[in-house]
């Protein structure tokens, strides 16, 4: 092989961007939570999109780096999850345009999930100018029975792209007297870190527009 083209391999592969250094640091996310990598965090083995209980996400087979975390501290009542992955090719625009349609089609009769009960998945879109521009920012009310149990619970995922990096914010109150107005506040400040973040890097393909 040509020199001129092994130095142009060597570039594009220093060039792309280390998603451990676009990962929230705790203070980002709140007084006192601490950091710890997530079961299954490291590496592309476990999945990244799975809204709406489907795996039909073909996006998936374009990754090429991904680390996720979790940050919590004692009695929080609110917790919080950092996803970093890096796509080769289009894979990121990709993986944003399928979360959106299902988000969109998601169906309105309960669904069946890696060894869930049948719940129902009611996703609604929110707003905040302070993310990137084409992010897409959802809450999710989960609702059925679980072990003849009624059981609703909010959680709230944040997807934003910068060129092959996309990054997902997701929440999830560990008490059931948090209001879903206060889980949106507490996920949408650190989503807003997160964007922060992927502005002040370069990234091969540039920002989004």
């Amino acid at each position: 092989m040509p020199v001129v083209v092994l130095a142009l391999a060597a570039a594009a592969l220093a060039s792309q961007p280390n998603p451990a250094k676009l990962i929230l640091k705790p203070g980002a996310v709140g007084p006192g939570y601490a950091i710890a990598v997530a079961p299954g965090g490291l590496g592309a083995k476990e999945r990244t999109l799975d809204l709406c209980g489907t795996t039909n996400y073909p996006s998936e087979a374009l990754r090429t780096a991904r680390i996720q975390v979790n940050y919590g501290k004692p009695n929080a009542k609110l917790a919080l999850s950092n996803e970093v992955v890096v796509y080769k090719g289009s894979g990121a625009a990709q993986a944003m345009r399928e979360v959106a349609q299902h988000a969109t089609n998601c169906p309105a009769k309960p669904i069946a999930f890696e060894g869930q009960p049948p719940l129902r998945y009611k996703i609604t879109r929110i707003a905040d100018a302070k993310l990137l521009s084409g992010s897409l920012a959802l809450r999710i009310d989960v609702s059925g029975k679980v072990k003849g149990k009624l059981v609703h619970v909010i959680r709230f995922a944040i997807y934003q792209r910068a060129g092959h990096v996309l990054s997902g914010v997701y929440s999830y109150a560990a008490d059931s007297s948090v209001s879903g107005a206060v889980q949106e506040t507490f996920v949408l400040h650190a989503a807003e870190a997160s964007a922060k973040a992927l502005r002040s890097t370069s990234t091969p393909g540039g920002l989004p527009a």
